[in-house]
This record gives structure tokens, sequence and C-alpha cells, in this order.
């Protein structure tokens, strides 16, 4: 199922990332990806304006999709364009607060989500996956020999 992400509008809904912060595009990058790595779903985030230099755009064929406008197009219009690209779109969610957008994909029959919401499940989806990871490396760290050796004195019998 593939999810259609407002970018700009998802930074600018975020409580803790400005749209006038140079890194924004990169911080809500990072949180989308993580998301896609639990969810394992297609997530297409399209940004206004142009590409950045410093962006980390992904690899062709992965999961997500970064997406800026064609000239003369606004980031809206190259979502509409996309979500008219799908045949099935009761399997598409759109992302944005936008109510033209959010009402064109509801028009279509896809499910749209406002930007805060889905900005908080990202946030939600990130801390889980840091709490995971933490106790993955904790369960699989290995000892150094030093340690080890201090752990066989405390219990080795003299």
């Amino acid at each position: 199922m593939p999810t259609i992400i407002d970018g700009n509008n998802l930074i600018g809904s975020s409580p803790d990332i400005s749209l006038e912060d140079p890194a924004a595009r990169k911080k809500i990058l990072h949180l989308i990806r993580k998301y896609q790595e639990t969810k394992n779903s297609n997530l297409i985030i399209v940004f206004d304006g142009g590409p950045e230099p410093t962006l980390d755009m992904g690899n062709p064929g992965a999961k997500v999709s970064v997406i800026f406008p064609r000239f003369g197009c606004s980031a809206d219009d190259e979502i509409k364009k996309i979500l008219e690209g799908y045949s099935d779109y009761k399997s598409v969610t759109m992302v944005s607060s936008d109510r033209d957008l959010k009402s064109f994909a509801k028009n279509k029959g896809a499910k749209a989500i406002n930007s805060i919401e889905f900005y908080f499940e990202l946030k939600r989806v990130y801390r889980l996956n840091g709490a995971k990871e933490e106790k993955l490396k904790r369960i699989h760290s290995k000892l150094s020999e030093q340690e080890v050796d201090q752990w066989l004195k405390i219990f080795q019998d003299d």
C-alpha cells in the first residue's frame, strides 16, 4: 500500500522541526526511513521547490522515494498526478493537512491522514525502534578480554 506524503506540509505540522531549519528535510526523511523499515510499505515524499545537493534521495527502486515537482508545478500538483497514476485508490494513503489535497484524495477513494497525526505516528515508531535497537545492542554486545578477565577473577574459585 503506497503512502504519498506532502513533505513540506508534514514538516510545517511537526512541533519540533521547522521549515526554517536547513536540515528539516534530512530530519523528516530520517524519521520516514526508520518508519519504512518497520512498516515495510512504499512511501513517496514530495517536497516543494528544487532538490538539495546534500539530500540523500535514496536508491532507485527503494521503498522510500523523494520527489520534487517538475518546473512550473507545485508539490500539490505533483501529488495529484502521482495519486491519479494508481488504479486502486483504496490502497493509497495520502498524508497532508491541505484541505484541497485531502478532498482530492477522498474524492478518488484514497485514505487521507492529517500531517500532524502521521508525524506523531512517525515519532512513536521511531521511539519503539530505538528502544528495540538499544536492547539488541545490549544483548549482542561482546565483552573485551579485559572484562572477561575481571569477571573470571570475581567468580573463579581461588
